[in-house]
């Protein structure tokens, strides 16, 4: 089973509009089990059902904002759903990293934190769009 660790609470909607797409990707990726870290009053506030064997929640106590300086920010709020999940990720407990919040600050964990593979300089961004035009 893959693991994603998420920041459910970087966004403009968190954790409401992470905890819903989520739910609609359980189905999809059955196989997935999906770890959403935040301020685990507000993420059960937002579950639409009972949590199973494919989401955990792990306690958050900080947010980094998008406002907030990336690097400072990533070192100073080590209680943040962002790093706590990008720490998840090193220690080898989720094999991807998931945040809709501060993108410096999703970079700089990705450098400091985790850490670059072997002969990459830069660390990787997917931004996918979708139109119904």
């Amino acid at each position: 089973m893959k693991t994603i660790a998420i920041d459910a609470m970087g966004g403009e909607h968190a954790p409401a509009a992470i905890v819903q797409a989520v739910w609609r990707a359980k189905t999809d990726l059955p196989s997935t089990k999906f770890v959403l870290f935040g301020q685990i009053d507000k993420i059960k506030a937002c579950l639409p059902g009972p949590l199973d064997q494919q989401v955990e929640l792990v306690e958050a106590s900080e947010v980094i904002n998008d406002e907030d300086e990336p690097v400072r920010s990533i070192r100073r709020k080590k209680d943040s759903s962002l790093v706590k999940a990008a720490t998840y990720v090193k220690e080898g407990k989720a094999d991807a990293l998931l945040s809709l919040g501060n993108t410096g600050a999703l970079l700089a964990s990705g450098i400091f934190i985790i850490g670059r593979l072997k002969g990459v300089k830069r660390p990787g961004l997917n931004a996918n769009f979708t139109s119904n035009f």
